[in-house]
């Protein structure tokens, strides 16, 4: 319990910092695409709220009640072996959205040094390469001190990133003018106008979705969910919609998505400089959050986590994107929007099954945080050769629904359906309402229901 003394504040601090860097220009400037100035303002925070407050829902009980992180939160649905998908979907995630950070923080170097003239646009390629590399070795060097870096470098970056954000729609309604960008035409909307709503929402959803991956990783550092409640609202739900904003208005005014090449356009040089040395600063620590929240989840396998020393599991979660971001960065870079609907294919049934284990079940008061760390056919959580059939049968019929409504491969929808339901909430409710049916069903699944015993003693710290 006394690892667990994070205040409220330095919480949303740290939400804050995870949710506030590219992805939010990256997301911005996707919504740009489909919605104007005042549609796309809703669509997002309507997808923000809605994605948040389900994850919140499904990650926050456990792990503030508990302490527990992600992936182990996952065991009493999955199983104890069926966990090591929670640990792949978190995996996954993390190094997709680090990798997208790492990427533009490199090449937000790139272009401050080209625009101060310190570097010519040929060596473009190799600055960002080169300070993608470093950043990561950063990153692994602050992974490698522990949650210390995260509560020390949390609010130095949230409170810089609001200030940078609030200057930027200053300077946007300078330039432009709040007519003009309240005016501004959608940059490639499809035909129906509905359509293109539901498509931001989704986005912004499935974009939430990642949350649930560092969730616990973070909430876990206070000691009760009134306290993690409203700071992961604003921090993951608000905070990071409200920076998108900025970045769906200077795409809808300049014809371009990217933050590194609008930062410059709309800010002129020196402003632009000042705008990308701060998101580059963001993606530090975004990755950073992200790093660690992945490397705690790898460190909870049993022969890794008790034979591996912690700065080396951070090494081995950070390596892959060292890999992804030195000889894969333009392919990775040109299918983000693929990346982020795969997310939710994997994640989105996943949070549906917990909130059902949670709220209609009732699992929460009965969980046995002794047997969560057990990896034998003695763990209440083994029941069928460590995988449980509910919560594996309800993850995958909640995948084929997300698939069946949007493609994740080309972001085009397969149904009429998704224009009225999207695609997230559909698999959400249908792996929770498959989850709750073999449950109650099948009796393997049931088997952890009946231990009563041994929860005060089991919470941990």
């Amino acid at each position: 319990m006394r690892q667990r003394n994070w205040s409220g504040f330095v919480l949303g601090a740290v939400c804050t910092t995870a949710g506030i860097a590219t992805w939010s220009f990256v997301v911005g400037g996707s919504a740009a695409s489909y919605l104007d100035a005042k549609m796309g303002t809703v669509a997002m925070l309507a997808g923000g709220l809605i994605g948040q407050m389900l994850v919140t829902l499904a990650t926050v009980p456990s792990s503030t009640t508990y302490g527990i992180e992600t992936v182990i939160s996952t065991k009493p649905q999955l199983g104890s072996r069926g966990s090591y998908l929670g640990l792949f979907m978190q995996y996954c995630t993390a190094l997709g959205w680090n990798s997208v950070l790492m990427l533009f923080f490199g090449r937000s170097v790139a272009s401050v040094l080209i625009a101060s003239g310190v570097a010519d646009e040929g060596s473009r390629s190799a600055i960002a390469t080169v300070t993608t590399v470093l950043g990561i070795v950063g990153v692994w060097w602050m992974v490698s001190r522990g949650a210390a870096s995260l509560q020390r470098v949390g609010p130095v970056v949230a409170v810089g990133m609001c200030v940078i954000a609030v200057w930027l729609f200053y300077v946007l309604f300078s330039e432009y003018g709040l007519a003009n960008i309240l005016d501004a035409a959608p940059i490639a909307a499809w035909p129906d106008r509905l359509l293109n709503y539901t498509s931001v929402v989704e986005l912004l959803i499935v974009s939430t979705w990642g949350w649930w991956s560092y969730m616990g990783g973070m909430v876990r550092m206070v000691d009760s969910g009134r306290k993690a409640l409203l700071p992961s609202m604003l921090g993951l739900g608000v905070a990071w919609v409200v920076v998108a904003a900025v970045s769906l208005y200077a795409a809808l005014m300049t014809g371009h998505a990217d933050a590194t090449v609008w930062a410059i356009e709309v800010a002129g040089t020196t402003g632009g400089v000042v705008v990308l040395v701060f998101i580059a600063f963001a993606n530090l620590g975004s990755t950073l959050i992200g790093a660690y929240v992945a490397s705690l989840g790898v460190s909870q396998v049993p022969w890794i986590g008790s034979r591996v020393r912690w700065k080396w599991i951070a090494a081995g979660v950070l390596a892959p994107m060292m890999l992804v971001t030195v000889f894969f960065s333009g392919p990775f870079s040109d299918n983000i929007d693929r990346f982020m609907a795969f997310v939710g294919l994997m994640i989105a049934p996943m949070v549906g099954i917990q909130i059902a284990d949670w709220y209609v079940l009732r699992r929460l008061s009965s969980l046995r945080v002794s047997a969560l760390y057990r990896h034998d056919r003695g763990s209440d959580y083994w029941y069928v050769a460590g995988f449980n059939p509910a919560g594996i049968i309800a993850l995958v019929l909640g995948s084929v629904t997300y698939q069946l409504l949007l493609n994740p491969v080309t972001y085009e929808p397969r149904s009429e359906l998704f224009k009225y339901l999207t695609a997230s909430l559909p698999a959400l409710a249908v792996g929770a309402v498959t989850y709750v049916v073999l449950s109650l069903v099948l009796p393997m699944s049931s088997r952890a229901s009946s231990s009563t015993g041994e929860v005060a003693a089991d919470r941990t710290a």
